[in-house]
């Protein structure tokens, strides 16, 4: 495959993903065109710059908040962590104070302070097993009363004019905390996208026991998370410090909630798993943009709360109707068959549907052709027990053995066949191949109920009945005893070698009828066609965990890299390799089952 070919196949994905990601920027942008032609003041550059800087402590919150919710959790606590953080730092900054620290040094251990809240918080819900809403809530009020004890109730004062150039805006404007704010979020997206903190974020929030399972260590990364979050929440306090210039209780109570407004605006889902950190600063952006412009527009304050309330309820709707944007659209994502096309016991069940609608028979027995040892194999679906036949007498096994169909018109008067009656009062039975593309697939048996009952009418209608079910029957077999998956497996790790590729197992099952004066050569440039196109439809998925599934298989087969660079490249366990190995070729195996559809999925883009 060249890489233009894998390129054209990948370009719905990519504008699918494009279009649902900017949804929310859209959107804020036509608000900002609202307001601007309803006011000329909103769009002024000085407006502009105060909502920046009105945006960034709630913004630095939301990035940690945002963290937080990826994980499955939540914080109430980020506003009485800022007052507390605040009034830490204001206290020991205070020349009322017994001792003034220097500002750097009293805003150092303020933050530590939080960060150490932020851990305890991570170690009650991780090692306690506590809830996040119930500890965080409880923290919020126990934050809040200790910010009232410390402060007596009153503001807590700081040096005049010592950080006031944070805030100046004119011609020689120097906005640090909007530099401060895009730094963090530059951080937090790199740590979502290249570290083990944030894939191990995306996997705890995605399914919690896989991950635990998947060697993840998800208590240590839980008390990460809950830490870094509360830091960027005493972070936020210490900017509102420096813009107010004393520290105070009241500072960020709206924080908790308006955060989470914003994370969940900005397209994370609450129950964790998904989510965008830049999603989550448009909508900081979008909520501070509102309450300016109604502002602007002379709208009482007191509707803010109903206008967020109503943005909350728009981004929950636009989410679904993505969702069912993705679903009207299965060109850009291929996933697994239904289990019903590929479990043994639906197919059987569909063939012996079949043969009872053409005959007056239900006792059907199956026998499967094991493809490495030759074995003859008697399914028992119900119990999932399986019997090897390997006595030479069997009615099965002769079957099996001359491809041709037998039966007994008496089974109480035949020594020299042996039939194990499915069924007491049973005396006849037929046993006939079950043959697709000169291959014996298996033998289907079938007893009657008096004697004398089949011939070898009885035999060709049975041939023809079960003749188009047969491929699903292979297929079916062959997934369940992992045939595909080691064959598949054995042709990507020789997958630039078009000699072994033509010859191997695989490719005489995917050429066995309609390539079979197929040269060689060409049979391995195909097969290494239809190998590449499954990997490269693995790509498509836009989950996270699909994603890094991808990226193993394409730098395990396709690259040729040992398993310690990937691990090392993905930031993963070498347990974690492993499992996401395993279920990535289960994927692609069933890709390459239905190698056509995928292949004129293919040619149609």
């Amino acid at each position: 495959m060249t890489t233009s070919s894998l390129e054209y196949l990948s370009q719905p994905a990519r504008l699918i993903r494009f279009f649902r990601q900017q949804t929310l920027l859209v959107v804020f942008l036509a608000l900002v065109i609202f307001f601007s032609l309803l006011t000329e003041h909103f769009a002024a550059p000085n407006n502009i710059l105060l909502i920046l800087l009105g945006t960034a402590p709630l913004a630095i919150i939301v990035a940690g908040q945002t963290l937080v919710i990826i994980t499955g959790g939540i914080d109430l606590s980020v506003g009485s962590v800022a007052a507390l953080t605040s009034i830490l730092a204001a206290k020991m900054m205070s020349e009322a104070g017994r001792v003034s620290f220097p500002p750097l040094l009293a805003i150092g251990v303020a933050l530590v302070a939080a960060t150490f809240i932020g851990s305890i918080h991570g170690w009650l819900i991780a090692k306690k097993e506590l809830s996040p809403f119930i500890v965080t809530f409880a923290s919020m009020s126990f934050i809040k009363g200790l910010a009232l004890v410390i402060s007596n109730g009153s503001p807590i004062s700081i040096p005049h004019g010592q950080f006031s150039w944070m805030w100046h805006i004119g011609s020689d404007a120097r906005p640090a905390p909007i530099f401060l704010m895009i730094g963090i979020f530059v951080s937090f997206a790199y740590i979502l996208r290249n570290t083990k903190l944030g894939r191990y974020a995306y996997a705890i929030g995605g399914n919690e026991t896989v991950a635990l399972m998947s060697g993840v260590q998800v208590n240590f990364y839980k008390i990460q998370v809950y830490s870094l979050n509360a830091l960027m929440a005493g972070l936020a306090g210490i900017l509102l410090m420096t813009r107010i210039e004393s520290g105070v209780y009241t500072i960020g109570e709206n924080y908790a909630l308006t955060s989470i407004a914003a994370v969940v605006i900005g397209g994370t889902r609450l129950r964790g798993g998904k989510g965008s950190i830049w999603g989550s600063l448009v909508g900081a952006l979008l909520l501070t943009s509102v309450e300016v412009g109604l502002s602007l527009l002379n709208v009482s304050s007191l509707w803010n709360a109903t206008v967020i309330g109503g943005l909350i309820l728009v981004a929950a709707l636009l989410d679904v109707e993505r969702r069912k944007l993705r679903d009207l659209l299965p060109a850009s994502r291929i996933e697994r068959p239904i289990k019903s096309e590929t479990d043994l016991f639906q197919v059987f069940n569909r063939m012996k549907q079949l043969i009872t609608q053409q005959m007056p028979c239900e006792h059907v027995r199956l026998y499967m052709t094991d493809w490495d040892t030759g074995d003859l194999i008697q399914q028992n679906l119900d119990s999932n027990q399986h019997t090897i036949i390997d006595q030479p007498t069997h009615l099965a096994k002769q079957v099996g053995d001359t491809r041709t169909p037998l039966w007994v018109d008496d089974l109480l008067h035949e020594p020299n066949m042996l039939v194990e009656p499915m069924r007491i009062g049973l005396q006849s039975a037929i046993a006939v191949p079950i043959i697709h593309a000169n291959r014996l697939v298996g033998v289907l048996e079938l007893q009657g109920s008096y004697p004398k009952m089949f011939s070898p009418m009885t035999a060709r209608l049975l041939t023809e009945v079960t003749e188009p079910v047969t491929p699903a029957l292979q297929e079916a077999w062959l997934l369940e005893t992992g045939w595909f998956q080691r064959h598949i497996r054995d042709a990507l790790r020789h997958l630039w070698d078009e000699i072994y590729l033509s010859k191997c197992d695989l490719a005489n099952w995917a050429y066995a009828v309609e390539s079979n004066g197929l040269p060689n050569k060409m049979r391995g440039q195909d097969l290494q066609q239809i190998l590449l196109q499954a990997v490269e439809a693995m790509g498509q998925k836009d989950h996270s965990r699909d994603q890094r599934r991808y990226q193993i298989l394409y730098q395990t087969y396709i690259q040729g890299l040992t398993v310690d660079e990937i691990t090392d490249k993905l930031s993963i366990s070498r347990r974690q390799y492993f499992y996401d190995l395993k279920e990535a070729l289960e994927a692609v195996t069933h890709l390459v089952i239905n190698h056509d559809s995928l292949l004129k999925s293919h040619l149609a883009l």
